[in-house]
């Protein structure tokens, strides 16, 4: 047998990159509602966590972009693709 182990540590940012390659060389974070759900390691690098106010994130990273995450669909697409289903 064999293990496959995927590391998807940032998934709704790596979706993100996939879709606009530009946004993979920025500090990048998904947020919905009023929170950070996951960011690339650029904006790991200037403190930013998951679950961290937008507010909070964007006062502390100048140059964040923050994308909407609210539409699940499209990570729910990546994940097809991840794992072969679509």
């Amino acid at each position: 047998p064999s293990v496959l182990h995927l590391d998807v540590d940032y998934f709704y940012a790596q979706a993100e990159e996939i879709t606009d390659p530009s946004l993979a060389s920025v500090p990048l974070a998904v947020g919905q509602k009023h929170i950070i759900v996951t960011c690339n390691y650029a904006a790991r690098a200037a403190g930013l966590t998951k679950l961290m106010g937008c507010a909070v994130a964007e006062a502390a990273c100048p140059g964040l972009v923050v994308v909407d995450g609210s539409d699940l669909e499209k990570y729910r697409s990546a994940l097809a693709d991840i794992y072969g289903l679509s």
